[in-house]
């Protein structure tokens, strides 16, 4: 019997990986770092190095949105960032000969009326009382930060789907700021990342270009900085966290402050950033061109154009439909695998048939436009193939005491749901195996 055991724990042991490199892990001392100003302290929560995807994410919105369009891959680096808006107290501790810039008798509410150009100097003089390398942070980090990072649980708001319970915004809020800390914090424990105050971030105004740089920093020219976050006197609609918002680098307003930010060069969880995807891929087979689109999210995927009658002829050698020009529809879904599984053996490369669901998440992302609305014709073609069913169904149909007397009846629409799908092709090479 002891044999037997000694055995099965050899064969277990076997099983493991040999070399196996551990993870190293941060410790617990470094997850919130507490730095000391002039006497003030500030938390500095840490946020695990990873990829999201930044902008217009489908719980953003409710309506159509342009600035935080098109939604994009992003990679960021491990860094630090303040678990409040800077307060008041902090702002007088650096800035002691500075007249205090929100009211005087609120210590615990975050500053306010200040221009970037005066977030630069608070960060400047942060940097040299503490000996830590303070920066407002990038677009980027801000948004991955109101997201909860790699702990993101994909709200709408920061911490959560009702606003008012993660942040001060109109009108709850009244005219005026609040006491930091006072909501429910997010995912990593960050407070007011959509309300109370908008904040500073570091980068130049740019249109979101679909791009997949690790650690972006903004527009390379401009003269205008962004600003990210809700504020007390914005309405929910204008404060959820893709929202974005930029001023000239002069501007101070009682609605703008600032939330802090650094990184450590000797971070041992920094990494390389991973390989950067081809935005687009165009894969030629017998002498026809297919185009893929990067499609972003936790699973990225590439996506072909709609597949015409031309690609559909020339690569399964078999008859187009009537126009020849046009988009390829009415194949079976048999029809439709066996058209995949030909375009990856000619390819070399795994593709399969788009669902539905990968075509919807490439039209929220604006990675492929929405087809033109037109009222639909049924062809001679189709009449003459609805009729045929209809009259191979008759026999069994007439048996259960059912008619189709139109080729519009349900049973034979029925039927040719499961036969037949006429949504226009798209083939999808999905990404395994790696992390973006």
């Amino acid at each position: 019997m002891h044999h037997r055991f000694l055995i099965i724990a050899l064969l277990l042991l076997a099983q493991l990986p040999i070399g196996a490199k551990k993870k190293v892990r941060v410790p617990d001392s470094l997850q919130v770092i507490t730095v000391t100003a002039n006497g003030v302290e500030l938390r500095m929560q840490r946020v695990e190095g990873g990829s999201f995807v930044m902008g217009a994410t489908p719980e953003q919105y409710d309506r159509d949105t342009y600035t935080d369009k098109p939604a994009h891959l992003v990679f960021v680096s491990p860094y630090y960032i303040a678990t409040t808006e800077v307060t008041n107290r902090l702002w007088q501790a650096v800035m002691p000969e500075r007249e205090m810039l929100g009211p005087s008798g609120y210590p615990m509410h975050p500053v306010s009326f200040v221009s970037w150009t005066d977030a630069q100097e608070f960060v400047r003089r942060l940097d040299s009382l503490t000996g830590y390398p303070f920066r407002l942070p990038t677009e980027a980090e801000w948004e991955y930060a109101a997201r909860g990072g790699e702990r993101s649980k994909n709200y709408r708001f920061s911490g959560g789907h009702e606003a008012d319970s993660v942040g001060w915004l109109y009108p709850l809020a009244g005219q005026w700021t609040h006491p930091v800390g006072r909501k429910h914090p997010n995912e990593l424990g960050l407070y007011d990342m959509t309300g109370n105050v908008a904040e500073w971030c570091q980068d130049l105004y740019g249109p979101y270009q679909l791009s997949t740089e690790p650690d972006p920093c903004g527009a390379d020219t401009g003269s205008l900085r962004i600003v990210r976050g809700g504020s007390y006197d914005q309405v929910k609609a204008n404060s959820h966290l893709s929202v974005r918002k930029w001023y000239p680098p002069e501007t101070s307003a009682g609605y703008i402050g600032l939330r802090v930010a650094f990184s450590l060069p000797d971070d041992p969880m920094r990494q390389e950033p991973p390989e950067e995807p081809e935005l687009t891929q165009d894969i030629r087979l017998k002498g026809r061109k297919l185009h893929f689109s990067l499609v972003a999210g936790d699973e990225p995927y590439y996506l072909s154009d709609e597949i015409t009658a031309a690609h559909w002829k020339k690569i399964m050698s078999l008859s187009a439909p009537d126009e020849e020009d046009g988009v390829a529809i009415g194949m079976s879904r048999p029809e439709r695998e066996r058209f995949a599984e030909t375009c990856s053996r000619l390819a070399e490369r795994p593709m399969a048939v788009a669902s539905a669901g990968e075509v919807k998440k490439a039209l929220e992302q604006g990675v492929i436009a929405p087809r033109p609305e037109k009222k639909s014709k049924k062809s001679v073609r189709a009449t003459q193939r609805s009729r045929k069913t209809r009259d191979q169904l008759s026999p069994w149909a007439e048996m259960v005491g059912a008619k189709l007397s139109k080729p519009d009846d349900p049973i034979l629409l029925q039927y040719k749901s499961v036969a037949e799908d006429n949504r226009p092709l798209r083939l999808v090479m999905r990404i395994k195996g790696r992390q973006l």
